[in-house]
């Protein structure tokens, strides 16, 4: 772990909580330590291979790192070693199954997060438990931020809307969205920075419409919406230099969007 953090929290749970501390047993070495989201170009020659042209880029791998815990000797009733009952508790904590959300409570790290579980270690002298060292998986090769939610409304014909794509990746999100329709019509939703639109056919006046990619559902049962929907989800685009996002919408309507953006650090 490269940053200068004490304290963590998973699945809802500070480290703290528990009377320990981010710690490094032996800090005679100097660590380089790349930052994540190690890219994979795949290129074919041409020119008699004066050039290389690229064919695909890939995120091979995901985020993983090590790092070790032990009791906060700032509290005076802590004893230095670690007791079986501790053992069981942190082993039942951090060696789980499934991911679980993983936030370093630091201040630049504040509002990003991590997926994450843990192969967990013992540090042992002369037979006491001093400490552990965790083997840190994640589900992504990057964090991605606490959830941003902007709502977009139109009170006329061809309204206008800007919304930022905030994340480090170029490319495209396809966020999660709660439409509230307050017009009966043929509902369009056009983004000018790919001139993508996303039509719903035959939408009625209080009719919410959810879509979460692939999906999409609404709360008028009469609405066979999967017939009226053209299947060009609406995404939120940027580039390095480019990341508004003009949004128009055809029908007087409120719409709530929510995406994670993608932050490309690691810890």
């Amino acid at each position: 772990m490269s940053v200068k953090a004490y304290d963590f929290e998973y699945d809802g749970v500070k480290l703290s909580d528990l009377g320990f501390i981010i710690c490094k047993f032996d800090s005679s070495d100097v660590d380089t330590i790349d930052n994540g989201s190690q890219i994979t170009f795949n290129t074919v020659p041409t020119l008699n291979g004066m050039k290389h042209e690229l064919t695909s880029s890939t995120y091979e791998d995901c985020l993983n790192t090590t790092f070790q815990i032990c009791k906060n000797k700032c509290d005076s009733n802590q004893t230095d070693t670690v007791s079986f009952d501790e053992m069981r508790n942190i082993m039942s904590w951090l060696n789980r199954k499934g991911f679980h959300k993983f936030r370093l409570l630091d201040d630049e790290y504040s509002g990003v997060y991590f997926e994450a579980s843990f192969n967990v270690s013992r540090i042992e002298v002369s037979g006491m438990i001093y400490g552990f060292e965790l083997e840190m998986f994640t589900n992504r090769p990057f964090a991605i931020r606490e959830p941003v939610v902007t709502t977009i409304k139109n009170g006329s014909d061809n309204g206008i809307n800007v919304i930022y794509n905030e994340s480090d990746e170029e490319g495209c999100i396809y966020p999660d969205m709660e439409i509230t329709i307050e017009k009966d019509g043929d509902f369009t939703m056009k983004n000018s920075f790919n001139n993508r639109v996303m039509r719903i056919a035959n939408c009625k006046t209080g009719e919410v419409i959810k879509v979460s990619y692939p999906m999409i559902s609404s709360s008028l049962d009469s609405h066979k919406i999967q017939n009226d929907f053209n299947w060009s989800f609406f995404r939120l685009e940027n580039t390095f230099r480019d990341k508004k996002n003009k949004i128009t919408l055809s029908l007087p309507c409120v719409v709530r969007i929510t995406y994670s953006p993608i932050v490309k650090v690691t810890i």
